[in-house]
């Protein structure tokens, strides 16, 4: 038997097929990596003509980098240069466990770099309790359309890029693309349409070096490899997600009892999928990548309450007059006079933004959060301390160390907010957030006992004369 005549063969006869061939102790060590998808491996591996053709698993993983689809370096690099071609069939059975050796490898790694990343879906049901009621009149459109055009294309398995390049420009992939390129220090190259719609096309072809390359890490192609292996699934997810207006539901009545009571809300949450990122807002909806959480109900409904009380944000908290557009940059920024004062207040919002969708996401207080309050008060310490003279670069990898990867920031903002619920109730946080980031910092601190802030006068002299400021341009 040959390696082509093995690639015509069904899962059935493949086995017994091998098992009586002097192959058997490859055949043996093949199941062992690869288990149920070894029929699968060998099969590919059997269809590439000319067999040479496994080099171009190479040429996708330069390709896929170059394109901004890759890992970053938070994972590593996947093909070695001394693959076997698979010439014959003990040099394809060869090949097939050296790949099955790699996803082993791939799978590892990527336990170990995001042990939060759900490698298969639970089964689990999704029956939401809401914490509250809407408001009367709130609303939240849920976008599922990219996503279901995404799995459309997977399912029929065609090449066509003119398809793919209008999926890849729709409006739920093209506002996780910009939250991905606002946040500023996502590594280039960033991943655009065209790279997004290349990724399409691999991720729904049915050719052998494409599918070898899928199975080889479920991120690869921009996490769509994971989107083609589990699409009955995600069709599945994304229905019950969107009957009934159960999940809509159960996300504004979570926000809702932190806003001022005269608040309006009418927002927009996108479902996409994209490396690296769970959760995302920008200036037009949440966002949820939703292989991050496939349906691991607790942390999905977490990360949107997370997400779209960001867009709650957008509409309550202290915003600065001399922008127009609606978004974050109108919290992050104030008409302060000097850079030093420009510089730290953005600081503070970032505490104030992520810290405080961080809390009304966690429902309860986070011992964890407590141990960030040190790290977070350096670090606002730090920026203060910039000379007037310093490059911009330097401001930016401070606040950077404060977010990245939930840094902080995070956990230090959450901790203000829990102590001003504590006093103050629900509600009491939204009116922190119009009164503006340093009052917010500010009268967090205020609330919990001092040997939890090891306060820092200088700091607070300068958060306090920010907040008179703001005070006073808006009196």
């Amino acid at each position: 038997m040959d390696r082509l005549a093995m690639a015509q063969l069904e899962d059935d006869r493949m086995a017994s097929a091998l098992g009586d061939s002097e192959h058997r102790e490859a055949w043996t060590r093949l199941v062992d990596l690869a288990g149920d998808d070894a029929s699968q491996v060998v099969r590919l591996v059997g269809q590439l003509d000319p067999p040479e053709r496994i080099f171009e698993l190479r040429r996708l993983e330069t390709e896929q980098n170059e394109r901004g689809a890759g890992f970053l370096g938070r994972l590593p690099d996947q093909i070695p240069d001394d693959l076997p071609v698979p010439s014959d069939l003990g040099a394809s059975l060869d090949l097939s466990v050296r790949l099955a050796q790699i996803r082993i490898e791939n799978l590892s790694a990527l336990t170990e770099a995001m042990p939060q990343y759900p490698l298969a879906f639970s089964g689990a049901t999704f029956d939401p309790d809401p914490l509250g009621e809407a408001p009367v009149g709130w609303r939240l459109a849920v976008d599922v359309t990219g996503i279901r055009a995404a799995l459309d294309f997977l399912e029929k398995g065609t090449d066509d890029v003119e398809t793919a390049s209008a999926i890849a420009r729709m409006p739920a992939f093209a506002e996780m693309m910009r939250h991905r390129r606002d946040l500023g220090y996502v590594p280039e190259p960033l991943i655009d349409a065209e790279g997004f719609a290349w990724c399409l096309v691999h991720a729904a072809s049915r050719d052998p070096i494409d599918a070898l390359w899928r199975w080889l890490h479920p991120q690869n192609l921009f996490d769509l490899s994971d989107l083609f292996a589990h699409r009955d699934a995600y069709r599945s997810l994304i229905d019950r997600l969107v009957v009934d207006d159960r999940l809509a539901r159960y996300v504004l009545g979570s926000i809702a009892p932190y806003a001022p009571a005269d608040t309006m809300f009418d927002d927009r949450l996108s479902f996409a999928v994209g490396w690296g990122i769970r959760g995302w807002a920008t200036h037009a909806t949440g966002g949820l990548n939703i292989e991050h959480t496939k349906d691991d109900f607790d942390r999905l409904l977490s990360t949107l309450v997370h997400e779209i009380f960001h867009r709650l944000q957008t509409s309550i908290a202290l915003a600065d007059p001399d922008v127009e557009e609606p978004g974050f940059d109108r919290i992050t920024s104030f008409p302060l006079v000097t850079e030093a004062d420009r510089r730290l207040y953005r600081a503070l919002a970032y505490v104030m933004h992520e810290g405080s969708a961080t809390y009304v996401a966690a429902a309860d207080p986070d011992g964890t959060w407590r141990q960030d309050v040190g790290s977070g008060l350096d670090l606002l310490e730090r920026i203060r301390g910039l000379a007037a003279s310093a490059e911009a670069d330097a401001y930016d990898a401070l606040l950077n160390e404060g977010l990245r990867s939930n840094g902080p920031f995070y956990g230090f903002g959450a901790f203000l907010s829990h102590a001003i619920v504590d006093v103050e109730g629900p509600s009491g946080l939204g009116l922190a957030l119009r009164h503006g980031a340093p009052y917010f910092v500010e009268r967090g601190l205020g609330l919990v006992d001092e040997p939890t802030t090891a306060r820092l006068p200088r700091l607070d002299e300068h958060i306090a004369r920010l907040r008179t400021h703001v005070a006073a341009a808006g009196a």
